[in-house]
């Protein structure tokens, strides 16, 4: 939502473009026909000057109408003067919009005070509505609008959306949020065409409650020297670069080598920001590179933890695998629903597998305080999932907003969702679903339904169907889990002992897969060997808490773990250095040459 300072702002700026028009521009607010209009041998040409800049094609604005024009809505594209010059009204006619026709002007010295002349002279999206407009006649609309760049960051005119005023803030910056994210799509298109060959460096803002900032463009040249930039990436810098990014080296804005960035394409890095935030950054190479013009530098590749399949979830379980089939189904109609389990039963992992890479918007609902703010900072997340959903291209997937922590979200928020939820029910009515939500869960939310903390009728807007996942102790085979995922840390084959795998079985991890994905790590940081073993499992909970319990030896395999064993693994699992292995059972180099003797162990040759 718009903070007070941005609302201040926005009052000087139309209290100024007011003080204009009375004297500068002599205009009069009652006049009877304000908005002068062009021939249409006059539009013509504009409307083919500004194709040609935004790439020489008008699908993207077709796609555009056909998501906004609805009737209630009308989409307006303006050349750099303010020339309507595309009009789309859902089959309403120009004196249905009180003059919004093709060709008129919409330049402040013509048109007064409203959306298309503010938003090219601010140069960002803005919101005229109702008696913000100089003219008398302009009063029962609400015009919002968005300036259109090209590469370089020239002006090319602006795209706008205009409706009926009904004070709304809510669609006021659902309009903004929509037309900022469409425009910055056509000069990012625009940019990548313009430096084909040069690396582009894309950057993306994790600022708190600004799920869609970010996103934008940099190119760089091969001596690391910034050739431009989209007007995103000079957003998000704003304060923080010394001048224009253009001309300056990339190291000394962003203290990262642009040349690093170049050996590994496609890899993510984090860079703190002021106030918390967090910058994302990645490169991505002209698509003529010959990968051997880095073959100089070998570089091993970075071990990145792709999403998971849903294959790998159900490893070893046959509950799993059930669950994980009927959650796909149910992504894929995209009807909402709830996904419940204990901490690190791979709630997460699943809905990481089931999006791959559509954009996603996480809401931390534990996060959020009891508060009516609370809805400010639900509203523009929500709004922003939708306005993703109506630009994403088919190729990108649907939008899924993912409710973390659901049971904890506090009541002023839960109204909030419970509107939203209603609207996309409507929606999803009328086609192929777009935005699908999702919550996830560590109790079942249905005892917060009883003990009053959650509502009962957002509770069954949203559980259209609840998926429950099994926690780790209640798998048939968690040991064949663990080899897997212990092959997949160490990047090559992975066994486990006899003895491991009955720890494993026995252990009943409180903290499941995030649990034994921590234990494995640990295990294999020592581990010199393809073969994991009780010793390897000594540091982590699996062997600390086996060793603790008082059980029968018989259901505790540690406690049933004899000497000699325990020597051998220690041994195998240190490549036969006895140092090593002494020091990983904690006594000394002498007494185990001394348990060698005793028990007649010999190095395999």
């Amino acid at each position: 939502m718009i903070g007070p300072g941005q609302k201040a702002l926005i009052c000087e700026e139309i209290a100024a473009s007011w003080a204009r028009c009375e004297g500068q521009h002599r205009l009069a607010r009652d006049a009877a026909r304000p908005i002068l209009r062009l021939q249409a041998s006059e539009i013509a040409p504009r409307l083919e000057r500004i194709t040609e800049r935004t790439g020489g094609r008008q699908g993207f604005f077709r796609h555009l109408a056909s998501v906004t024009s609805d009737g209630k809505r009308c989409l307006v594209v303006t050349d750099a003067e303010g020339v309507l010059v595309r009009l789309e009204t859902a089959g309403m006619g120009a004196e249905d919009w009180n003059g919004i026709a093709l060709g008129s002007c919409w330049d402040e010295r013509v048109a007064g005070t409203n959306g298309v002349s503010m938003a090219l002279r601010a140069g960002r999206a803005v919101t005229v509505g109702g008696a913000d407009h100089f003219y008398a006649r302009l009063k029962p609309f609400a015009c919002t609008g968005a300036p259109i760049l090209d590469a370089k960051g020239a002006l090319v005119g602006s795209v706008s959306l205009v409706t009926f005023d009904r004070g709304n803030a809510a669609e006021h910056q659902f309009a903004r949020q929509f037309l900022e994210t469409a425009a910055e799509r056509i000069q990012r298109r625009l940019f990548e065409q313009q430096f084909a060959e040069s690396m582009l460096i894309t950057l993306s803002s994790g600022a708190g409650g600004q799920p869609l900032s970010g996103g934008g463009l940099i190119a760089v040249d091969a001596a690391g020297i910034i050739l431009g930039a989209t007007s995103a990436v000079e957003r998000m810098m704003a304060g923080q670069a010394s001048g224009p990014l253009k001309g300056q080296p990339f190291q000394a804005v962003f203290d990262m080598e642009s040349e690093a960035l170049a050996r590994v394409p496609e890899r993510v890095l984090s860079m703190p920001m002021a106030r918390g935030a967090t910058m994302t950054v990645s490169a991505r190479l002209p698509e003529e590179a010959s990968p051997r013009a880095h073959a100089a530098r070998p570089l091993a590749a970075p071990r990145r933890r792709l999403p998971p399949s849903l294959r790998d979830l159900a490893t070893g379980c046959k509950i799993m695998a059930a669950r994980c089939a009927e959650a796909g189904m149910l992504f894929r109609v995209g009807t909402p629903f709830l996904v419940e389990g204990e901490t690190g039963t791979g709630k997460s992992a699943l809905l990481a597998a089931l999006t791959g890479a559509a954009p996603v918007l996480k809401v931390d609902c534990a996060s959020m305080g009891s508060t009516p703010e609370d809805q400010d900072v639900l509203r523009p997340i929500l709004s922003q999932a939708r306005v993703l959903s109506l630009l994403s291209d088919t190729s990108e997937g649907a939008v899924t907003v993912l409710l973390d922590n659901l049971s904890e979200m506090p009541s002023e928020a839960q109204a909030e969702l419970r509107r939203f939820l209603d609207e996309l029910e409507a929606e999803r009515s009328e086609g192929a679903p777009r935005l699908r939500v999702v919550g996830l869960s560590r109790q079942p939310l249905l005892d917060a339904v009883a003990e009053g903390r959650f509502r009962d009728d957002l509770y069954y807007l949203l559980a259209g169907a609840r998926i429950s996942l099994p926690p780790l102790r209640a798998r048939e085979q968690p040991e064949v889990l663990a080899q897997v995922l212990a092959t997949k840390l160490a990047g090559r084959r992975i066994d486990l002992s006899a003895e491991a795998a009955a720890l494993i079985r026995a252990h009943p991890f409180p903290g499941n897969l995030r649990e034994l994905r921590t234990a494995l790590e640990r295990a294999l940081m020592t581990a010199a060997g393809d073969c994991l073993t009780p010793v390897d499992l000594r540091p982590t909970s699996i062997a600390r808490d086996a060793a603790l319990t008082a059980a029968p030896a018989a259901q505790v395999p540690w406690l049933s773990y004899d000497e000699a064993t325990m020597i051998r693994d220690a041994l195998t699992s240190s490549r036969w250095n006895v140092s090593e292995a002494a020091r990983r059972l904690g006594v000394s180099r002498a007494t185990i040459n001394r348990k060698i003797k005793l028990h007649g162990l010999t190095r395999p040759s």
